[in-house]
């Protein structure tokens, strides 16, 4: 069986080397700039040319679809084109206004084809935007190349010489394809297939080398992209050990068990020492016969479909099983080396992608890669990330909430359990109506266990690749602001914000952006409502300048936790949140105190914890949460400060809070007054004035030297219309025109004097303007549409 093994690894090996040669340059592609306009990882932190970099990025439509059809004359096709175009323009425009500088891509690049510049076909449409983008020096991540992967035909049987297996594997592939194409994205398979693996590394390849004939070059080639993703949430090992591959046809359900077999025989050498290490093994258990079950998993292990029923010998062993096991039927030993089984198949088929990808071209080979994205509270998946160039992780949370209920919270099986239980319904409970306001909960942004605030492992990259609070949300103008207080903490490197929407009008309207806000609907809080909300965006912009230019300071020695084989094979991980055991439960709290690095480090037994922690028994008494002298979070007046030389922020209830906020700067926020327009959902009442200030240099300098700043203060806003369901009934999303309650301010302070002032509206026009006197006073209307102002001296 090593024998094959090796032999299936030189395939793959040959493979991808046909592969590569098949996607050699073009004669059209261009040649490659220099090394120095890369982005590459040096000393853990994403660099250009020696300089650090971080990257504030949109996702979801960004660029404009031409929608061309074949009926179209040529004056219709050009006109589409023309239009199409521009409004992309308008968008990477818009995104340089709002403060990004980066976007997540994973929209219309399936396996693009070649085409003719204005063709108004998807390619042009893709590759135009690209252009705009690298034209405008923001910047590409690369995402899920593995969903672009396309399908498995029976026919792609030879990609992989193994005449033995031919006709199976064709069989099998029809079979699950149901009599079409295979899907490679999502394909348990894939990581244990050689041929499956193969395909994927072809179409992953096609996508790679593709050419960009607005830019002469090929994608892999072109220093624009800045982090190239395998993979997005394929979350393989959650799926495997929820028994997703126990549906799969019996072909490949044979070679993993084959595979497990010959694990056991590497690890073990003889039955004898599996059974010591086991305690028993089941009746014709063998692994010299290769008849040993793959199991136990995460629920019901049934034995007709974890057994290889190609053996003869499996056959008759089965017979004297019975039907259905569960991990109580077994010694937590085998329970770790199914674990330690499949992990190391899922990282070895990713260093094999990874080793196919990089070659292809100077910025596949010079770019951080990551191999997959999230998911956030599972050891297992931490440890993949951690074999890459870069760590992933998300999170999302809601705007509303249920009332929180305590009976019910203590009868988990466990005290792992019941803490987490607990945890959870603390989390996502209402505590402001039927609203949830997490600044008046301990800091963090999670709705259970924590997914970004612990992740962060030292010395290399740490990516948020998905972020939001789902729409309708009263308080969401904080959310940007404690992102990217997080972020600062954390040192992040890039942040990827859930979901622009399409504006496909955008090249043929005067204002693309006066529309009703999105309201998320189902149970996936993905809020992909931005595009339209001038309220968050204001927030998100000020957020984007003040951690792009690290002008708020991270947390200056981060407590280590260092998790070992135990944990990290630990049966209990099979169930969400079973991971870390009771010492994962004080990383969170700990991330916003003192900052937090994560190491799995399978080298080692136990677990260690280097450093002062807040207990998770203290996570509703530890007020405030004060990581550095610049962030202060008090969760009990319902506040977070923001205060740095170059940068100054407020949000939370200034009711609670004081009627002025004084920074260390000598500004001073003041005078503060809310305007709730007429028929305005629920009215910002004066007994809590909920706000979100920031005010931040331009220039990376501090306030009192910098020549260029920017301001923003606002409150909440609904869609004219809006109502909130209860007792069963819908909430009405409402629709145009969006209703704001407006932030009326009186700002002062001596680093503002003689600086000259605009008022933009949502739309970047300009609305007022002056210079602001030696007083260093300058007064934001309530009446007026201010959506930021730009300073300057």
């Amino acid at each position: 069986m090593k024998a094959m093994i090796l032999t299936v690894s030189l395939l793959v090996l040959a493979c991808t080397q046909r592969s590569a040669r098949a996607a050699a340059p073009s004669p059209a592609a261009g040649k490659p700039p220099d090394d120095g306009q890369y982005v590459v990882v040096k000393d853990g932190r994403l660099t250009l040319d020696g300089v650090r970099q971080r990257y504030w990025a949109v996702i979801g439509g960004v660029y404009c679809n031409s929608g061309v059809k074949p009926a179209d004359t040529p004056q219709q096709k050009a006109e589409k084109v023309k239009t199409a175009h521009r409004g992309t323009e308008v968008l990477v425009q818009r995104y340089i206004d709002l403060g990004f500088n980066a976007c997540r891509f994973w929209r219309g690049f399936n396996q693009p084809t070649d085409y003719t510049p204005g063709d108004g076909s998807p390619a042009d449409d893709v590759d135009y935007f690209i252009a705009k983008m690298k034209e405008r020096g923001l910047r590409i991540w690369l995402a899920g190349m593995g969903g672009n992967a396309g399908q498995a035909l029976p026919d792609d049987v030879n990609i992989i010489s193994a005449p033995a297996t031919a006709d199976a594997w064709k069989a099998a592939v029809a079979e699950a394809g149901k009599g079409k194409g295979w899907d490679i994205r999502n394909n348990p398979a894939r990581i244990w297939d050689p041929r499956l693996e193969a395909v994927g590394i072809r179409n992953m390849t096609n996508v790679a080398t593709h050419v960009n004939r607005y830019t002469n070059l090929r994608w892999c080639d072109d220093p624009v992209f800045v982090v190239w993703e395998l993979s997005n949430e394929e979350w393989w090992m959650r799926r495997m050990l929820g028994g997703s591959w126990q549906k799969l046809p019996a072909f490949f359900r044979n070679q993993l068990v084959a595979r497990w077999n010959e694990f056991l025989k590497g690890k073990y050498g003889s039955d004898e020492k599996l059974k010591a290490a086991w305690k028993e093994l089941l009746p014709g258990e063998s692994i010299a016969k290769g008849t040993v079950l793959l199991a136990p998993m995460a629920g019901a292990s049934k034995v007709a479909v974890s057994i290889n029923d190609a053996s003869p010998q499996a056959k008759e062993a089965l017979e004297a099983l019975k039907q259905e096991y569960s991990r109580s039927d077994f010694d937590p030993r085998r329970g770790e080396d199914v674990i330690e089984f499949l992990l190391d198949l899922q990282v070895k088929h990713k260093q094999r992608e990874a080793a196919a990808i990089k070659p292809l071209g100077k910025s596949t080979r010079l770019c951080p890669m990551v191999y997959d994205t999230g998911i956030g509270y599972e050891i297992e998946s931490q440890y993949l990330h951690q074999q890459a160039d870069a760590v992933a992780h998300d999170a999302y949370v809601n705007g509303t909430g249920p009332e929180f209920k305590d009976e019910g919270l203590d009868d988990a099986p466990t005290e792992l359990a019941k803490a987490q239980k607990r945890l959870g319904a603390e989390r996502i409970s209402a505590n402001s109506g039927r609203w949830v306001n997490w600044l008046l909960k301990p800091p963090g942004i999670c709705q259970g266990v924590p997914w970004l605030e612990h992740n962060r492992m030292e010395g290399k990259p740490y990516f948020c690749y998905e972020v939001q609070i789902q729409q309708p949300a009263k308080y969401r103008a904080d959310f940007p602001l404690r992102l990217g207080a997080l972020a600062s903490i954390q040192d992040w490197d890039f942040v990827c914000w859930h979901y622009f929407g399409s504006v496909d009008d955008a090249g043929a309207s005067d204002r693309p952006f006066d529309k009703r806000m999105d309201i998320t609907t189902g149970s996936h809080p993905q809020g992909y409502h931005y595009t339209y909300d001038e309220v968050q965006n204001a927030m998100m912009r000020a957020a984007a300048w003040m951690w792009r230019q690290q002008l708020l300071a991270p947390a200056a020695r981060p407590t280590k936790f260092i998790y070992g084989r135990k944990a990290l094979y630990d049966p209990a991980s099979m169930d969400y949140g079973g991971s870390y055991g009771m010492t994962g439960m004080d990383m969170m709290q700990t991330a916003y105190q003192y900052g937090c690095r994560i190491r799995i480090d399978p080298s080692r037994q136990d677990d260690e914890v280097i450093g002062p922690v807040v207990k998770f028994a203290d996570r509703n008494s530890h007020n405030p949460y004060t990581p550095t002298d610049q962030i202060v979070f008090d969760w009990k007046k319902g506040y977070l400060m923001l205060d740095a030389p170059a940068s100054a922020a407020f949000t939370g209830l200034l009711a609670r809070y004081g009627e002025k906020i004084e920074f260390k700067s000598g500004l001073i926020l003041k005078d503060v007054k809310i305007n709730n327009p007429p028929g305005i959902y629920e009215p910002v009442k004066d007994d809590e004035k909920y706000i979100a200030f920031a005010v931040h240099s331009l220039d990376a300098q501090p306030l009192d030297k910098a020549r260029k700043a920017s301001l923003s203060v606002v409150s909440t806003s609904f869609n004219s219309g809006f109502a909130l369901g209860g007792q069963g009934k819908p909430t009405v999303g409402g629709n145009t025109p969006v209703l704001v309650a407006r932030v009326g301010a009186t700002v002062q302070g001596a680093v503002l004097a003689g600086m000259k002032y605009k008022f933009h509206d949502w739309h970047m026009n300009q609305i007022g303007a002056g210079t602001i006197g030696a007083d260093g006073l300058l007064k934001i209307p309530a009446d007026q549409p201010v959506f930021c102002v730009s300073l300057e001296r």
